[in-house]
C-alpha cells in the first residue's frame, strides 16, 4: 500500500478547488510535562511534530525531517516529504468535520492517556502479552506496571538494549515476532510517516493479532483504512 498515493488520491476526490486552497505547516510545540517522564522522544529532540493550519483546523505528523511550507494543497502533492502529506490530510479532514483529535495533546496528558488505554485494553483483550511498537514512555511505564508480559520495539538505536521502566526495548527487526506472540500490540501512527506501516500492518493480519494504532499522526489515514486508534486526550 503506497500511503502518498493514498492521501493524494483522496485529497483529488474533493472539490477541484481545495488544491488551489492555501495550506501552511510549522513545527509545532506540545508542551509536555517532564516532571515524572523526561524521554519523550519530542522532548530529547529525537523527533519533530509537524502542524498544518488549514482554515484554522490543525493536522499533526511525527517526523524526524523538520520541514516548513506555505502555499497551495496541490504543491504539497509534489512534496517529497511525506509527513507534510500526512499533516495536511489531517488538517483537511479535520476542516470538513470528518474526523476530529488531530493535534496532539499537551501538558501531563500522555500520563493520563496512558492510563486510561491500560483500562481500554485490559476492558476489550484481557490480554497475557501486550505488544508496543514504538517507544512512548508513559505507556511503557503504566502498561509495564499492569502486565506481566510486555514487549517493546523502537527505531532508535539510543533506546534499543536499554531498560526503560523494567523493560528492555528491543529492535523493530523483532516486530513479526512481537506480534505473532501478542494477544494484543498497541502500534504508533508514525509508522505511516516512516514507512514501517505496511509491514507492521500485513504481520497484524496474517497472524491475526489484536491492533490498535495509537497518536494523531494517523488519524486521517486510520480513518480511511478503519483502522482501530486510540488517542482520548488529542484536540
Amino acid at each position: 500500500m503506497k500511503i502518498k498515493e493514498k492521501i493524494k488520491k483522496y485529497l483529488k476526490s474533493f472539490t477541484k478547488d481545495l488544491l488551489d486552497e492555501e495550506i501552511e505547516i510549522k513545527v509545532a510545540n506540545p508542551n509536555l510535562d517532564t516532571k515524572k517522564i523526561k524521554d519523550y522522544p519530542l522532548v530529547k529532540g529525537k523527533e519533530i511534530l509537524l502542524r498544518a493550519n488549514f482554515k484554522g483546523n490543525f493536522g499533526d505528523c511525527f517526523t524526524n525531517s523538520p520541514t516548513v511550507f506555505k502555499g497551495k494543497i496541490k504543491d504539497i502533492l509534489k512534496h517529497e516529504n511525506i509527513s507534510c502529506q500526512i499533516a495536511c490530510l489531517n488538517a483537511v479532514m479535520r476542516y470538513y468535520g470528518i474526523i476530529e483529535n488531530t493535534r496532539h495533546c499537551t501538558s501531563n496528558y500522555p500520563e493520563k492517556c496512558a492510563k486510561k488505554f491500560v483500562e481500554y485494553v485490559k476492558d476489550n483483550f484481557s490480554p497475557e502479552k501486550v505488544g508496543i511498537i514504538g517507544f512512548q514512555p508513559a505507556f511503557v511505564r503504566e502498561f509495564s506496571n499492569e502486565f506481566d508480559k510486555i514487549f517493546v520495539t523502537d527505531l532508535n538505536p539510543e533506546n534499543v538494549g536499554s531498560v526503560k521502566y523494567g523493560i528492555k526495548v528491543l529492535d523493530a527487526k523483532y516486530n513479526p515476532e512481537i506480534i505473532k506472540c501478542c494477544d494484543v500490540v498497541l502500534i504508533t501512527g508514525s509508522t505511516i510517516a516512516n514507512n514501517t506501516f505496511n509491514k507492521i500492518y500485513e504481520k497484524c493480519k496474517k497472524y491475526k493479532t489484536n491492533y490498535i494504532f495509537y497518536g494523531t499522526t494517523i488519524a486521517g489515514i486510520a480513518h480511511l483504512l478503519k483502522l482501530d486508534r486510540f488517542c482520548p486526550f488529542s484536540d
